[in-house]
């Protein structure tokens, strides 16, 4: 530093700096010391005393006060270097440089992109973030726990991109590419097909575990390189020499070679690896070059150098130049977890029902987030209007898109992993037998087909450990998640059930499924060859949702139906979650009753409030005619022209037709009547009358030969029985006690 006495900075920064310490109303916890100007960097000099909060226990020796220099850019283009002062400085902190000339005592105080930190970095901010930096060094709590491993040395210029993973004991180029004067040179542990142009020489060495600290200030020089790897351990001229005189690098002396070295890192001394830092470099100098520097062989002809026997003392290494090298690793699977923020510490094993509009854009999201891996079933073709919104392309126009969603997953990152059955899932003909396999092994199997009859046959599926389904409303503004719990106590089937009567009782789902679509568009020739209009935005928006919560339902165990609804012309999205009742199974035979415990306690509510009277009404729910399931998931209270009495109840008909069919209506269809319920007063059974009897006769004669189920419920007191009915399956009848829920 010269000028010593230079009381105005040139630099803009440094001049707010100083005239910030000097009037500042209330104490800055720094003084300025000096101020010059440091002919060799062409920078300003302003040197400090700050004094950082401390506590009195301290980790590492930092002092009530620390004098710093700062170095400032006088075009502030790049941020200020920031150098302790102190001659007993304790060296080889985390978060602390090594620099030419100053002795290892750089603070690394700079993580953000400098032009976007200068907009607000104020004078006062500079000095709090200096007085920072101090105190939690002090602390220990400068570099958490869980965070990544320092490098120990910093990288520059060309790139050099190298695979996901450990690094391979040996290294091959398998792309080079080159924009301006910048190389960017792709190795991987297998050599490449064609390797033709792809001649690089690469000498690779594999140092010793060291412990994460100081970045190391990076060499310029072959010497640098060599005390720097002395100092860990090996000896690189006898590694590199060694290499030199090998008769591939001894045949053509012309070129350049990339030297690649590996450190594996370790948190604290006799602990696990748990990163490797690759450093890259070229030199300056031809393989012929070096092996005359080293002292190992002598430049002959076309080319070709010899080997010098015996070899001769090193020479003229401090002149050999080292052009540092980025460093970029491709991703795997754990490595995309990071960088996507998803929290799930392993992968998992997924199966996709269809790879249409939702699923080929939810596998390729996922994939990106790292989730694991996926098997997709789909027997379709890609055809051209498909390529508007799903995420196959062009070039995929008349292939499987199981097989097209496979690869596009396994393009997504350096490991892939993904498979593909080309089969329908209803009629799995020779694929059965794969896809059987493929739903065990699978943590989660999703259902994006939108087809009712593939989420039932998932949901009665007994060997699958976990179910869900996504799919859109029929607008395609709306997203539906459904997902069984961990345990599978509520099946996909009877999460569906709930959600179709949220649909028609929850405001905030109000024409959800109310309005169908009449605008298809034909895409060929045949009476079915139909497609809806969907603008790609609002399915890339509603998929990313959709692949975000499948995140969360793999790391959650809870059972789970949750709505999205789009406003088209703001882009808002609203979240709607479901609630989701238990229920009660009533097997008989072959089919069986499902009851939710929603719509139990509802008669239980209608009876108390009608007591002494009885009361009834009835029940609303779907059925599956080719599985032989019922759901109730309501019961309705009796018509206002009802007949009430404590000895009976004559169930009336005003405003009901009405109700019905509007729950038809809201529904789409899903929702309808299944039966009649009527209570029992205090002291009598949960028994048929002959009235009751009479009641079901009824309803066995005219939804009998229709081959409609249907149910009579009696709720009393304690308990609440049931009959149903079903024309080839017979009758059946259970009572159900109330302790439960």
């Amino acid at each position: 530093m010269s000028d010593e006495g230079t009381e105005s900075p040139r630099s803009s920064r440094a001049r707010q700096l100083v005239h910030y310490l000097r009037s500042a109303a209330d104490a800055p916890f720094a003084r300025v010391d000096g101020i010059g100007f440091d002919e060799g960097s062409g920078r300003d000099v302003v040197d400090l005393t700050v004094e950082p909060q401390l506590a009195q226990d301290r980790v590492v020796a930092i002092g009530d006060t620390e004098p710093v220099r700062l170095m400032f850019w006088l075009a502030d283009e790049h941020p200020p270097t920031v150098l302790s002062r102190r001659a007993d400085f304790p060296l080889g902190l985390v978060h602390t440089n090594f620099e030419p000339g100053v002795n290892g005592r750089a603070l690394c105080i700079w993580e953000e992109n400098w032009h976007d930190l200068r907009r607000g970095l104020t004078p006062q901010a500079l000095v709090e973030r200096i007085r920072s930096w101090f105190t939690q060094t002090a602390a220990g709590t400068l570099h958490q726990a869980g965070q990544a491993l320092e490098p120990l040395i910093p990288t520059v210029a060309d790139t050099l991109i190298i695979p996901a993973g450990p690094p391979p004991a040996t290294w091959h180029v398998v792309d080079v590419s080159k924009r301006g004067e910048t190389l960017t040179v792709t190795v991987d542990s297998k050599p490449a097909e064609d390797a033709k142009g792809l001649q690089f020489p690469i000498f690779s060495l594999v140092l010793p575990p060291q412990i994460h600290g100081a970045l190391r200030s990076r060499p310029y020089s072959l010497e640098e390189l060599s005390r720097l790897v002395e100092a860990m351990g090996v000896n690189l001229g006898q590694a590199l020499g060694d290499w030199l005189v090998e008769p591939d690098q001894l045949q053509d002396n012309q070129r350049r070679p990339l030297s690649i070295i590996t450190l594996p890192k370790q948190r604290e001394a006799n602990g696990p690896v748990e990163a490797w830092e690759i450093w890259a470099f070229m030199t300056t100098a031809t393989l012929g070059e070096l092996g005359e520097a080293f002292g190992r062989s002598y430049s002959g002809e076309d080319q070709r150098s010899g080997r010098r026997i015996p070899a001769a003392p090193p020479t003229q290494l401090p002149f050999v130049g080292l052009m540092g090298w980025r460093v970029v690793q491709r991703l795997d699977r754990a490595a995309a977890r990071r960088f996507s923020g998803n929290p799930s510490p392993a992968d998992r094993a997924l199966v996709a029902i269809g790879a249409g509009a939702i699923g080929s854009n939810v596998i390729v999201g996922t994939t990106r987030a790292g989730v694991g891996t996926w098997t997709i079933i789909d027997d379709d073709k890609v055809l051209p209007h498909n390529t508007v919104r799903q995420a196959q392309t062009n070039r995929l126009i008349g292939e499987s898109k199981a097989l097209t969603a496979r690869l596009l997953a396994d393009w997504v990152l350096a490991e892939g992993g993904n498979a593909h059955i080309d089969a329908n899932i209803l009629q799995p003909g020779e694929a059965a037998e794969m896809i059987a396999k493929a739903l065990a092994a699978a943590d989660l199997v999703v259902d994006f087909s939108a087809s009712p009859s593939v989420l039932a046959k998932l949901a009665d599926d007994e060997v699958i450990k976990r179910a869900a389904s996504v799919f859109f409303n029929p607008e395609g503004n709306d997203l539906v998640v459904l997902a069984e719990d961990a345990s599978r106590e509520l099946r996909l089937d009877e999460i569906e059930a709930q959600y179709f009567l949220a649909a028609v009782m929850d405001a905030s789902l109000a024409g959800h499924l109310g309005s169908a679509r009449v605008d298809f568009i034909r895409y060929a020739n045949a009476c079915q060859d139909l497609s809806r209009p969907l603008p790609p935005w609002q399915v890339q928006t509603l998929c990313g949702i959709a692949g975000g919560h499948l995140l969360k339902v793999l790391e959650a165990s809870k059972e789970v139906a949750h709505a999205w609804r789009l406003d088209v012309e703001t882009g808002a999205v609203h979240a709607v979650p479901l609630s989701l009742a238990k229920v009660y199974r009533c097997q008989f035979g072959g089919w069986r009753v499902i009851l939710t415990t929603d719509a139990m306690r509802q008669m239980q509510a209608l009876r108390r409030a009608a007591a002494p009277h009885e009361t009834g009404g009835v029940l609303i729910g779907s059925f599956d005619a080719s599985r032989g399931v019922v759901h109730i998931v309501a019961a309705l209270p009796a018509p206002p022209d009802s007949q009430q009495a404590p000895t009976y109840f004559v169930r009336g008909t005003r405003e009901l037709k009405a109700a019905v069919g509007a729950l038809a209506q809201r529904s789409a269809g899903a929702l309808g009547y299944v039966g009649e319920w009527h209570s029992h007063p205090d002291g009598a059974a949960a028994r048929p009358s002959r009235d009751d009897e009479a009641v079901f006769g009824y309803l066995q004669t005219h939804l009998g030969p229709t081959g409609t189920p249907y149910v009579m419920a009696i709720c009393g007191r304690d308990e609440t029985w049931l009959r149903a009915g079903w024309q080839s399956r017979g009758q059946a009848e259970r009572a159900i006690g109330h302790a439960r829920g």
